[in-house]
């Protein structure tokens, strides 16, 4: 009870602390295993579905994906897109070029997919340049300002929606990561970061509080299975 009780305290608030994928000079081959456990738990675990509904669900042929990591999210887009035949081209945007590196050799020559170097918190796009912009599983690595900040910039350049999915946090979902990295993980990041990432997520109201302060219209969260949330606008 005493154990449960602080890690309760623990996650009453978000911490700012550094996840090792983020660190300088990360080893590139020990990145890649670790975004391979990432695509994993996207695949199975509720990072891709809400992402790909709210896409379809919605009309536009541009879309821009922020802090794309490997770029798993833009790829299997394309392939829906592709399997239902509705035109979509996907810019894939990271700050590291060793993420895009991995993300170019993953996506091989998919000529619906291009990828671009950039600050999240300053987009080198027009206004208004893209039918829709996304970000999946990022948001949690801004603390508040930059958060608001990455969030004026995607509602800034897309003409219609903006989606962001991330990971909600809870006592719930630590114990979930915790779990995951125990028994399906061996990567030395993924065993560090998972747990950590809850404890640096956002709740779904401190989410939309963040969504309010960017200026956004009309922003709602929703709760989606496995510890997840979406946050849109339009």
């Amino acid at each position: 009870m005493q154990l449960r009780l602080e890690a309760v305290g623990l996650l009453k608030r978000r911490v700012a602390a550094e996840e090792l994928m983020d660190a300088p000079g990360v080893d590139e081959a020990e990145l890649a295993a670790n975004f391979a456990e990432i695509e994993l738990a996207n695949r199975y675990f509720g990072g891709l579905a809400p992402v790909a509904r709210e896409v379809f669900a919605r009309q536009g042929e541009r879309l821009l994906d922020v802090a794309c990591g490997s770029a798993d999210i833009p790829r299997a887009l394309l392939r829906r897109a592709e399997r239902c035949a509705r035109r979509l081209t996907v810019v894939a945007l990271d700050r590291s070029e060793t993420v895009l590196s991995i993300a170019r050799r993953r996506a091989g020559d998919e000529p619906r997919l291009r990828f671009v170097r950039g600050e999240a918190t300053a987009l080198p796009f027009p206004d208004a340049s893209f039918d829709l912009t996304t970000c999946s599983l990022a948001l949690h690595h801004f603390d508040p300002p930059a958060a608001v900040e990455l969030l004026r910039e995607l509602r800034r350049v897309a003409r219609g929606s903006v989606l962001v999915c991330d990971l909600r946090r809870s006592l719930a979902a630590y114990g979930a990561a915790r779990a995951y990295v125990a028994l399906l993980c061996r990567n030395r990041l993924t065993k560090h970061d998972a747990p950590l990432s809850v404890r640096r997520a956002y709740t779904p109201l401190e989410a939309l509080d963040l969504a309010r302060q960017a200026g956004w219209a009309n922003p709602n969260v929703a709760r989606r299975p496995f510890f997840r949330m979406m946050l849109t606008d339009g």
